[in-house]
This record gives structure tokens, sequence and C-alpha cells, in this order.
């Protein structure tokens, strides 16, 4: 939940806390900024709790459909339409004009109840770049029909993610981190995972050379990308040097799938 605070279509969530405080006018002390932050940030964890009891629910239903291998080929196809997205293909996210009427719904209301009611809308329907992560931590508690596994997972995930709203209501929206690249980073890390899921799901119902020979592209795509075959210069930082080293190490783990 906080890697997913930072990425960068969850700022939509800024503003509207943002415009919520505001709202208070000069009347907004920290204590009072905090209070309704903390309100908006408890009611969109709730929210996301209450959609994990509804996904172990459901799977716990039908947990025999789910193991079926055209339910397990569709489950890994949406892992890897969900992966795309975080690649850049497309974007998974609300109109601009509905953004917008949340910011405005959130200037106005200025109680907890106000707060909690946004909250809780809030974590429904705003949140796109959430989208793909949520729908892959609902699938997983689906198949494990575990009601308290999907209460407790997804309640911790708002919490996570509400952690930097917290933040704007105690200090104010000037400590918000500036985009940049690395926003970018944590989307593809975010697409590699997924596609992982996609692999080990259809990996029930595969031949196994067939995933193996997945798992190999899947690592060694992965370590071209951080720049395995890449020349390190002799100045590089230390940083730069781990990430070549874990690139190294993806690669050779690779090699080692692709040959069995």
């Amino acid at each position: 939940g906080l890697l997913l605070a930072f990425t960068p279509c969850v700022f939509p969530m800024f503003p509207i806390v943002a415009g919520m405080l505001a709202g208070q006018g000069e009347s907004l002390t920290a204590r009072r900024g905090l209070m309704l932050a903390g309100a908006y940030v408890l009611a969109m964890a709730a929210a996301f709790g209450s959609l994990g009891v509804a996904a172990a629910w459901s799977g716990a239903n039908l947990q025999a459909v789910l193991q079926s291998p055209a339910a397990i080929a569709v489950v890994a196809a949406l892992f890897v339409a969900l992966a795309l997205s975080m690649f850049g293909f497309y974007d998974l996210q609300l109109p601009q004009a509905l953004q917008a009427r949340l910011g405005r719904i959130g200037g106005r209301r200025g109680s907890v109840g106000g707060a909690m009611l946004l909250g809780f809308t809030s974590a429904l329907i705003v949140g796109p770049c959430v989208t793909a992560p949520l729908a892959g931590a609902l699938l997983y508690i689906a198949q494990t029909g575990d009601v308290m596994l999907g209460a407790a997972a997804l309640f911790a995930l708002g919490l996570g993610q509400g952690l930097p709203l917290l933040a704007i209501g105690l200090f104010g929206p000037r400590i918000l981190p500036r985009g940049g690249g690395w926003m970018e980073g944590a989307k593809r890390a975010f697409g590699v995972i997924f596609l992982g899921f996609a692999i080990w799901l259809a990996g029930r119902v595969l031949p196994g050379p067939v995933t193996l020979a997945l798992w190999a592209v899947l690592l060694v795509g992965t370590a071209v990308f951080l720049g395995a075959l890449d020349r390190l210069e002799r100045d590089a930082s230390r940083g730069r040097r781990l990430g070549a080293t874990l690139a190294v190490l993806l690669l050779f783990a690779g090699l080692m799938q692709g040959f069995g």
C-alpha cells in the first residue's frame, strides 16, 4: 500500500484530501487536519477491507470453478493485461471530469463523517494506478477463500496507501514528493510481478518445459532492461553496481530456467 501511494495515477487522492482540508479555511489546525485525514484514510482502508471480504466469500463459493483450466487461463490473461497497463501500453483510469467532481466534493466536506464518506467513496472509484495491483490482490484472495486474510490484507493495503495522506493532514501539501522517473520504475516493477503471477498460475495447466521457457523469457528480459549486458563504468555509483549485480543474477537465473 505504501508503495502504491507513490505511483503516478494515485495522485488524484492527494488534491482531494488537500481540497477537503482547504475547505476548513483559517480554522484548520494540525490536529484538525490530522483528524480529518485520519477519518478519510480509515474509511478508505475499511472499503478495501470490505472488498477483501467479498473476494474471499466469492472465492470460497467458486473455489472449484477457479481451479478449472479455463478459469486459470482467464485469470492469467487478466494478470498479463494488468502488467501491460503497468508498462504503459494503456491507462486504467477514471474520466477527468469524475476525478474533478470528487475534488470539489472534498472541498465542501469538513466534518469527520463527511471525510469518512469521501474516503470510502474514493477507495471504490478513485485510484486508477491501484486498479491493477488491487485486482491482483483480489484474485489471489478469491482463490484462497480466507475471509480474515482478505479483510486484514486489504485493510493494511489501504492504511499503507493512506500514510502520505495523513502526512498531508498534519503538515500540508508542501511535503508531497515530486514526480520523476522513479515512479515509472515502480510501475514497471509491478508489471514484472504481475507477469510472474501469470506464469505461476499458468504453470498449473501448461507443460513443464513451456513454463520454464516463460520464466526464462521474463527473467532474461528483466535482466536485460536492468542493464545486465551493459558496460559498467569504472566510476559507477554503489547503487548502479548493486543494480548491475541484481541484473546479472536475474540473467543467470533466467538462463538456468531456459536450460531446464
